[in-house]
């Protein structure tokens, strides 16, 4: 057991957790932070949901014009073309141009045009060659007359419904059936190159490329989340502690480890409860969801916290844990950025050195698993701090080994291990240094022994 005197001591750290966690929560500021992360978590999904429903909805806006919208009386088409278009292979059918009277003219559309009313329009097909490409391909124009009343948005919903039917019936007379065209449509989805191992780990892949880029995203926006709350917190206390003096009282009945450690811990209690609160409820407003709409299509999961814990709960627990583990290392970090800092503009270059360390592992975290690169992933989960953003989902789809994942753990652990240390070796010496911002060879030289700057005074 350590000694009070000892700078590992962590006496008192129970007092400074139950201060810091309420002067949390007594900070309007933080207060705010909590219900908005809270309420963002809830309703992510079903925004995204309610997104990907009113997409879907535009682009069946083509076939679901309204009837009453309606005010073409009769549709004249001139087929310049030798593809066999009538009127059955319009099939209006249900649609609302199903009142529209088709007539299958003939003459010049000239002709045509002039003996249009303000009711009516000429459907031109002809065929044209591409002045780019020089290839030949088919034209269709909806035309109306000059003093026309009907809506420019209806005639091009039209000209959109006619132009898939057209082309179904070009290859309906060409012999291509449903099929065939969506495969001549689609190609290649994609090409990779792979070696034997990596083509059958790919091909009996549990996850679609939509569900990697959820769960990387949502992972992603989660430790973004977590670590940018906690770690800026975590310096403007200190800081505030500092500045104010309040930290030369503290240390009288508290060692400095302890003041750090309470700090961090109240942060983690913090995050804690806004991910298990924004959890529940999104688990709740999901089946609010499925109940209004049914269940969810893939692809519409992305941004959505819920999705990490439908993927086993070994799986969750692997999440969970490189999240506890990314925590602790930024707040070490935040806690030594803090201490370092002697004036409230200091704060900002503190806090502006892990912001840009976490945006680098959010982007990380986005992307790399989309990549799929097996050089990229077998390297990247060596990376000490860099891998606690990506590790986990690269385990999750497949991508790296049991092993690799042991071997991420190994090395985070220790890392994060190593920050105690280190923080509870120069934080001691950092909150009691005046004057300039302390630079990071100063603190380089504490971790080794050596002076660095002077303090005030020498906290034993």
């Amino acid at each position: 057991m350590k000694s009070k005197n000892s700078i590992y001591s962590l006496d008192g750290v129970g007092k400074v957790y139950k201060f810091t966690l309420a002067q949390a929560f007594k900070n309007k500021g933080y207060r705010a932070s909590f219900i908005i992360m809270i309420v963002m978590i809830i309703l992510i999904g079903p925004i995204m949901r309610l997104g990907a429903s009113s997409s879907q909805k535009a682009a069946k806006s083509v076939i679901d014009t309204k009837e009453e919208d309606v005010n073409l009386t009769q549709l004249f088409v001139l087929n310049e073309t030798d593809v066999k278009f009538g009127e059955e292979d319009m099939a209006f059918g249900t649609s609302g141009f199903r009142k529209v009277t088709v007539n299958m003219a003939s003459g010049s559309k000239d002709d045509i045009l002039s003996k249009l009313t303000n009711t009516e329009a000429l459907l031109y097909i002809t065929t044209s060659v591409d002045e780019q490409s020089g290839m030949p391909m088919y034209k269709l124009d909806i035309i109306s007359s000059d003093s026309t009343e009907i809506k420019g948005e209806i005639l091009d919903d039209l000209g959109t419904f006619i132009q898939d039917k057209f082309d179904m019936t070009r290859f309906d007379n060409a012999g291509v059936d449903t099929d065939t065209l969506q495969l001549l449509a689609k190609g290649f989805d994609e090409k990779k190159t792979y070696t034997d191992k990596e083509f059958t780990t790919a091909v009996n892949r549990k996850y679609t490329d939509l569900e990697v880029v959820s769960l990387g995203t949502t992972f992603a926006v989660i430790l973004m989340m977590v670590l940018s709350i906690a770690s800026s917190y975590i310096v403007s206390s200190v800081m505030e502690e500092k500045t104010s003096k309040l930290v030369e009282t503290l240390m009288i009945s508290v060692r400095p480890l302890a003041l750090v450690m309470g700090k961090i811990f109240a942060m983690m209690t913090y995050v804690i409860m806004i991910l298990v609160i924004g959890f529940v409820g999104s688990k709740i407003s999901n089946a609010v969801m499925d109940v209004i709409m049914g269940k969810s299509e893939a692809g519409q999961d992305v941004l959505n916290i819920d999705v990490l814990f439908k993927v086993g709960l070994p799986n969750a627990i692997i999440v969970v844990s490189a999240v506890i583990i990314t925590f602790l290392i930024f707040a070490f970090i935040a806690g030594i950025a803090g201490g370092s800092c002697s004036k409230a503009e200091d704060m900002q270059s503190a806090n502006g050195g892990i912001t840009t360390l976490i945006m680098i592992g959010y982007m990380i975290a986005m992307f790399i698993p989309q990549m799929d690169n097996s050089t990229v992933n077998h390297i990247i989960v060596f990376v000490p701090v860099l891998s606690c953003f990506v590790a986990p989902v690269l385990y999750i789809i497949e991508s790296i080994t049991l092993i690799e994942l042991i071997a991420f753990f190994a090395i985070n652990i220790t890392m994060a291990v190593a920050m105690f240390f280190i923080c509870a070796k120069v934080y001691r010496k950092l909150i009691l240094i005046d004057g300039s911002r302390v630079k990071i060879i100063d603190i380089f030289k504490m971790i080794f022994g050596r002076e660095g700057v002077k303090t005030k005074k020498e906290v034993a």
